[in-house]
């Protein structure tokens, strides 16, 4: 289906006159309902406060924060960033691992006024200083050993949270004088953008408090127990932060470190853990290999990619007593814009719908001059309601082209976004999902734009021409591929790419595998036939050692990496992540290899020991014992180094 800029801007000026919503569509968008949309989620966390000071607020390991306590301590740095300069609007870098001080630091920046920006030490230097250009934070949070590495030559004030103490704070346990209002910015988060560069979406305080109070989708209130699993920096940690805190619940926080299955179940049995979300990814492998870990669930929601009827059909057999939704949003409508409640009874289902409009969400599906399409048919989907960003950070003209006039809205000053998602009605009232339009792919809960992965490859002066595509098994796993054409013969390698992207992408945009092409297939009209391109074969790198394994250890890994990533051949000195691994895959192995030898393992030992000859030479001679809970903090720190190391091999340290 073909979407024209110039039919969808015409109609959004309302030259169609295309403004009236047919039924059935204005009945299954009937989702108005009371939540407090004039308070500030600082105002409302205040309340909370009010009601039950002595309630846990988050809990840490072993530590723990009453709300008393948390308010507290996020009103004395709150005073300490007004001092600063901080009020409404301000945006305020955090760059914090996860901890009882992460929480602090929102609750802080929040009550300030400000906006809250994370900041992902793990990110390349490159895309690290875009995101600081890009938001010019009057102050960062951060803590102390980043301020030698990621922050070494930045300009702005830096204010270590771990460093903090009445002598360095306000010492004023007085909430602040509130500033702004429900329009005000709470957070810029970044997803992928076509262009080669992050866009920030800029999402208000009205979104948040619009996902998380009086709502149709989940239930929150003082007996619920979330558990902060996603890094601060992906948007479901918006539903996992505040769905708790502003309604009385609590809030375990997960380890600040690579995270295994294993941890993951222990945390969700050990804090009777209530709610959840994981990633469909993620979810498939829970399900699969520590179903019983979910035991305690009692809500559990699921999204990002397509889904798989036997995996959810496995947690209705084996958990009977737990509520399983599958989830749909863009980043765009903060977080979540339509929830299915996933019926026991769901043999015959090809695919599981998304569902309907959460409460205050709308849902439109469009053709290409903005008119709803009959029940059944696809078009394009649009969201609107109180969850829509203000817009794109810095870029007006990304914003205008995705945010739209409403023309549906009693309120004309309201605006939808245009999702690029494909979908359609069904009969009942339910939408179910079709695809993208263009080639953005969704792996691991990350939206990637494969046009940026191509704009940064072709900046190697080695590379002709690129395509990136995505590649789904048949489990339904999504992995990158990368086809090139050398600009000369003595190209780059697959490998040196993999270096040259890692000092300029996240991980989780990295492909898994680079085909090198003598030229790339063209189409009639000169564009690349992504049909035409070969079938990617993973395995073993060219040129790799074809010596077999001389002990059991080595052989026991061999046999599991070639299970888990489906390939035919490993070599004893390939890189997992040169050969088609990627972080999900090896947690499967590592949670598959500690089965097999009965044996503790800390997941990041597999991110350090990344070839069969390292990582069985490390397992013969004992791997650690998996650590207390200080030992993960030094495993954090242990991250935070590499991270530090990495950098200056592809970067020459973060300015």
């Amino acid at each position: 289906m073909k979407f024209e800029s110039q039919k969808v801007a015409s109609v959004a000026n309302g030259e169609t006159g295309a403004d009236k919503l047919p039924e059935p569509f204005q009945t299954w968008n009937a989702t108005r309902s009371e939540y407090p949309r004039n308070k500030t989620v600082a105002h409302l966390f205040e309340q909370i406060v009010l009601v039950q000071p002595d309630s846990v607020a988050v809990v840490f390991g072993k530590q723990r924060l009453t709300y008393h306590e948390l308010n507290v301590r996020a009103n004395h740095l709150a005073h300490r960033l007004r001092h600063m300069g901080v009020r409404e609007e301000v945006m305020v870098g955090c760059c914090i691992d996860r901890s009882l001080e992460l929480i602090v630091a929102l609750v802080a920046i929040l009550k300030a006024g400000g906006a809250y920006v994370p900041l992902d030490p793990s990110y390349p230097k490159e895309r690290f200083d875009l995101m600081l250009e890009d938001t010019n934070p009057k102050v960062i949070l951060t803590q102390k050993p980043f301020t030698s590495t990621v922050f070494r030559r930045t300009g702005a004030s830096l204010l270590c949270v771990d460093d903090l103490d009445d002598a360095s704070s306000s010492g004023d346990d007085s909430n602040p004088v509130s500033l702004g209002g429900p329009e005000s910015l709470a957070y810029v988060m970044y997803t992928s953008g076509s262009t080669g560069k992050p866009k920030g979406v800029m999402i208000e305080n009205r979104a948040i408090i619009r996902l998380v109070r009086n709502t149709n989708y989940c239930r929150f209130g003082p007996e619920e127990v979330f558990v902060l699993f996603a890094p601060v920096a992906f948007d479901a940690s918006t539903f996992e932060i505040w769905g708790p805190l502003l309604n009385g619940g609590r809030l375990v926080v997960m380890p600040p470190r690579a995270s295994s299955l294993d941890e993951l179940g222990r945390v969700l049995r050990e804090n009777s853990v209530t709610t959840l979300f994981l990633t469909t990814a993620f979810f498939n492998l829970m399900v699969d290999q520590r179903l019983e870990d979910l035991i305690p669930v009692r809500q559990l929601f699921t999204g990002g990619e397509f889904v798989s009827p036997r995996h959810f059909r496995l947690v209705h057999e084996h958990l009977p007593n737990c509520a399983l939704y599958h989830v749909y949003g863009p980043t765009e409508n903060t977080t979540f814009s339509t929830f299915y409640p996933v019926p026991k009874d769901h043999a015959s289902f090809v695919s599981i719908p998304i569902g309907r409009p959460i409460s205050n969400a709308r849902v439109y599906i469009l053709d290409e001059t903005l008119r709803p399409v009959p029940a059944g048919e696809s078009g394009e989907i649009y969201t609107a309601g109180d969850g829509v960003a203000r817009g794109y950070l810095n870029n007006a003209s990304e914003t205008e082209e995705k945010f739209l006039p409403d023309p549906f809205a009693a309120n004309r000053n309201e605006r939808m976004y245009r999702t690029g998602d494909l979908a359609r009605w069904t009969e009942d009232g339910n939408v179910e999902f079709l695809g993208r339009i263009d080639n953005q792919v969704k792996i691991l809960g990350h939206r990637i734009e494969p046009g940026e992965i191509e704009t940064v490859l072709t900046m190697h002066q080695g590379v002709k021409h690129v395509s990136v595509v995505a590649q789904t098994d048949e489990n339904g796993t999504k992995r990158l591929i990368a086809y090139y054409a050398c600009s000369s013969e003595d190209g780059p390698t697959p490998r040196e790419l993999r270096q040259f992207l890692q000092g300029k992408l996240p991980q989780y945009m990295v492909p898994a595998l680079f085909v090198a092409l003598e030229s790339l297939p063209l189409s009639t009209n000169g564009k690349v036939d992504r049909s035409a391109l070969p079938a990617p074969v993973f395995g073993a790198a060219d040129g790799s050692s074809a010596e077999a394994p001389t002990n059991e250890m080595d052989k026991t890994v061999l046999d599991l990496w070639r299970r888990v990533l489906r390939v035919e051949r490993v070599g004893l000195d390939d890189n997992f992540f040169d050969i088609g691994g990627d972080s999900l895959l090896l947690v499967a192995v590592h949670s598959n290899l500690q089965k097999l030898l009965n044996i503790e393992i800390p997941v990041t030992d597999l991110f350090e020991y990344t070839t069969v000859r390292t990582l069985g030479k490390h397992l013969r001679e004992g791997a650690s014992p998996e650590p207390s809970f200080s030992g993960v903090q030094q495993q954090a720190q242990k991250q935070r180094e590499a991270f530090a190391r990495k950098r200056e091999r592809h970067g020459g340290g973060a300015s």
